[in-house]
C-alpha cells in the first residue's frame, strides 16, 4: 500500500505526462520510484529522450499553479467520493490480464466496484451505426454470456456497444464500459444514464478510463481505450463492423495480445457485416450465439465461473423470462395495441428525450416491445 506522500507523487507524475502510460513506466524503472523520476535531473531526462515540452511539466510538475498540480488535488477530491477508486498498476486490484500488456495504464479511474476486475470478462464490440439484427444479438449473446458468469466489457458507444452493456444491465448483471475520455465527460451525452446505471445500478459493473477527469474525447484516444477493452478480456467478439471499423483495430489488439477473436457473420450484402466476414477470413472463430464463446473458454477459467443451473441457450432467451426493466413499467403501459409514436410517448410519459430513448431501448432489448413502421407495439 502507497503512503498518501508516495501515491501523490506517482499521480503527480502521472498527470505531467499527461498519463502517458509508456513513458511512465520508462521513468519508474529508471528512477525507482514516482518521487525519484520528479527529482531526476534535466541530463537523465533527456537521455531518456523525452521532449523538452514534457521535461519542463516533469520539472514544474510540484509547483503550486502547475496544470499537473491542479489535476492532482482534483483527483484527490474525486476519489473522496462514494463508488469512486484509483487503481494503480501496483495494486492488488489491477487486473491481471491487463497488467501482461506492454503498456499497461499506470492508472485507472473507476466509477463503480473494481472488485469486478476478478471476473472473467469477454469484450463485445461493433458498429456504432449498427443494424437491428446487429443490436438484437449483441442484446442475446451480452445476456447469454452474463448468465454463465462472464462479464461484457464494450466501449459505451452508441450501437453495439449500448446494447451489449444494456443487456447485462437489465438483468442486474456487471458490465465494464471503458471510455476514451475522463469520467467528469461521459461520451456520447445519451449513454450518460446508461453509465450511471452500470456503475451504480444492482449488477455493480464499472465505468472506467485511463485518461484524467476532464480529459475529452479526442480521437486519438479511442485505440488507446480499445488496447485496455482486449486487455480485459479473455477473447473480443465483433458484431457488425465495416472494413474501416475502430472494432477491427480492437480485434488486432486482441490478437497481438493473446486472447481469442470471435466474429459473428452477417448478410453479404451489408457493409456493416464485410468487416466480420475478413476477420473470419483471416482465421477468427465463427460465433453464432454465446454457446459457440462459451464452449471455448469456460474450460479456461472454470473455477472462477459461477455457471447457471439452467443450459444456456444457443438462440433467442424466453422474453417471458426476463422481467420488465426497473423503471419502465408506467412507460410500458403507455403503449397500446394499435400502436405508438415516440413524439406521443414523449407527450404522454413527459419524459426528456434521452431518458425516453433509454427506457425504449430497454424495453426492447428485454423483449418487451417492438417498433414497426414508425410504432411501438407490445410483443405479444
Amino acid at each position: 500500500m502507497m503512503s498518501c506522500t508516495d501515491l501523490e507523487s506517482y499521480l503527480l507524475l502521472y498527470h505531467a505526462l499527461e498519463s502517458h502510460a509508456n513513458r511512465m513506466h520508462r521513468l519508474l524503472a529508471r528512477a525507482g520510484s514516482a518521487r525519484g523520476a520528479l527529482e531526476l535531473p534535466v541530463d537523465s531526462l533527456q537521455q531518456l529522450k523525452l521532449d523538452d515540452d514534457v521535461i519542463q511539466r516533469i520539472q514544474t510538475a510540484r509547483d503550486s499553479n502547475s496544470r499537473a498540480r491542479q489535476a492532482l488535488e482534483q483527483t484527490l477530491r474525486w476519489r473522496q467520493q462514494d463508488e469512486h477508486s484509483l487503481v494503480l498498476f501496483d495494486d492488488h486490484r489491477y487486473p491481471a490480464l491487463l497488467r501482461e500488456l506492454p503498456d499497461p495504464p499506470p492508472v485507472l479511474f473507476v466509477r463503480g466496484d473494481p472488485g469486478i476486475f476478478c471476473q472473467p470478462c469477454i469484450a463485445l464490440v461493433g458498429s456504432r451505426n449498427c443494424s437491428r439484427y446487429g443490436r438484437d444479438l449483441a442484446g442475446r449473446i451480452s445476456r447469454d454470456l452474463g448468465r454463465a458468469g462472464f462479464t461484457v466489457v464494450s466501449g459505451l458507444a452508441s450501437g453495439i456497444d449500448t446494447a451489449a452493456h444494456m443487456a447485462s444491465v437489465i438483468q442486474d448483471k456487471p458490465t465494464i464500459a471503458v471510455l476514451g475520455n475522463g469520467l467528469n465527460t461521459i461520451y456520447p451525452k445519451a449513454n450518460a444514464e446508461l453509465a450511471s446505471s452500470i456503475s451504480h445500478g444492482a449488477g455493480r459493473g464499472a465505468v472506467i478510463s485511463e485518461f484524467p477527469l476532464h480529459s475529452p474525447p479526442d480521437a486519438f484516444h479511442f485505440p488507446q481505450r480499445n488496447r485496455i477493452i482486449s486487455g480485459l478480456s479473455l477473447a473480443v467478439c465483433v458484431i457488425e463492423a465495416t472494413l474501416r471499423s475502430g472494432s477491427l483495430i480492437t480485434a488486432r489488439l486482441a490478437l497481438e495480445q493473446g486472447r481469442h477473436v470471435f466474429a459473428v457473420p452477417g448478410s453479404v450484402n451489408t457493409p456493416g457485416s464485410r468487416g466480420c466476414h475478413s476477420l473470419l477470413r483471416q482465421g477468427a472463430t465463427l460465433a453464432e450465439n454465446a454457446t459457440d464463446i462459451i464452449e471455448q473458454l469456460a474450460p479456461m477459467v472454470q473455477g472462477q465461473l459461477e455457471l447457471q443451473t439452467k443450459e444456456i441457450p444457443g438462440n433467442a432467451i424466453s422474453d417471458k423470462a426476463v422481467s420488465v426493466p426497473n423503471g419502465c413499467t408506467d412507460l410500458l403501459r403507455l403503449i397500446a395495441d394499435d400502436g405508438v409514436t415516440s413524439d406521443a410517448l414523449m407527450s404522454h410519459s413527459q419524459l426528456p428525450l434521452p431518458s425516453l430513448n433509454l427506457k425504449l431501448l430497454q424495453l426492447e432489448l428485454s423483449g418487451h416491445i417492438c417498433k414497426q413502421a414508425g410504432k411501438w407495439f407490445i410483443n405479444r
